[in-house]
């Protein structure tokens, strides 16, 4: 009868154990540190990407900020002009400066960039405290910039414009529009019936009167444009600099903006 002996195995050292451990470790830590960095690397991209998007959309708005300023100018000087003629009852003049009265300028804001930041919760990745700040400067201006054109526009459709309707004559008002005063005075001159607009009620003038003054007193709208500008040249250049993005030189005039009469 043949007797097997079973081989003896010599006991495995403690350090081997350990060794095994360790080498386990250090595999799972590194396939952590990889799979984060390429997690970190794609929120960078994402962030960049974001970035340019919120560059391209203020470059967009601020082609309207000029646009925006140049006509709240022009309609302070056209209010001016107006309350003057009224004073001196000119009223062929208060007709012609009429058609300025008619009508509001109101940028339409591009926010898809911005939103994209905050709604997937990338804007914890812009680190720069300066930058951060900055951008969230701008959209509360830009916030309330909105609240102004839309009180502005409420104010416009509920009682300047239906007064306009009621108490001037639009034939006048439309060659008027054409900044042709020569042709207004030729119109005026020749039409047989020459309305006097408000010089027959003059409650009806004072009335309008403080209308335009009150409509004058809410054009700070042009001081906000200004500052909106400010803001956006020294945002795209903290956006550029962070993220290393090159300027793309395409500041594009929007369609966004509305000049309504």
């Amino acid at each position: 009868m043949e007797v097997h002996h079973h081989a003896h195995t010599p006991r495995k050292k403690w350090t081997h154990y350990f060794w095994e451990f360790l080498m386990l470790f250090l595999a799972v830590f590194c396939g952590f540190l990889a799979e984060n960095f390429r997690e970190h690397q794609v929120e960078h991209k994402r962030t960049i990407r974001y970035a340019k998007q919120f560059i391209d959309e203020i470059k967009l708005d601020s082609a309207l900020y000029n646009t925006g300023i140049l006509f709240v100018t022009r309609k302070k000087n056209a209010i001016d002009s107006m309350i003057q003629a009224m004073a001196l009852e000119n009223w062929k003049q208060t007709c012609y400066w009429g058609i300025y009265m008619d009508g509001y300028f109101v940028v339409k804001f591009h926010e898809g960039g911005f939103a994209q930041i905050k709604n997937s919760g990338s804007l914890r990745n812009f680190q720069n405290e300066q930058l951060t700040r900055l951008m969230q400067e701008y959209i509360n201006l830009r916030e309330n910039v909105e609240i102004v054109q839309s009180n502005l526009a409420e104010y416009y459709d509920k009682y300047l414009t239906p007064f306009i309707d009621k108490n001037f004559d639009r034939q006048f008002l439309l060659y008027s529009d054409r900044g042709d005063q020569h042709l207004f005075d030729s119109i005026w001159l020749h039409n047989p019936i020459q309305s006097k607009f408000l010089s027959e009620n003059k409650n009806a003038a004072v009335e309008f009167k403080n209308m335009l003054i009150n409509l004058r007193e809410s054009w700070y709208l042009g001081d906000y444009y200004a500052l909106l500008k400010k803001q956006s040249v020294e945002l795209i250049k903290l956006l550029q600099q962070e993220y290393h993005i090159k300027d793309s030189g395409n500041s594009q005039e929007s369609t966004v903006g509305k000049l309504i009469h």
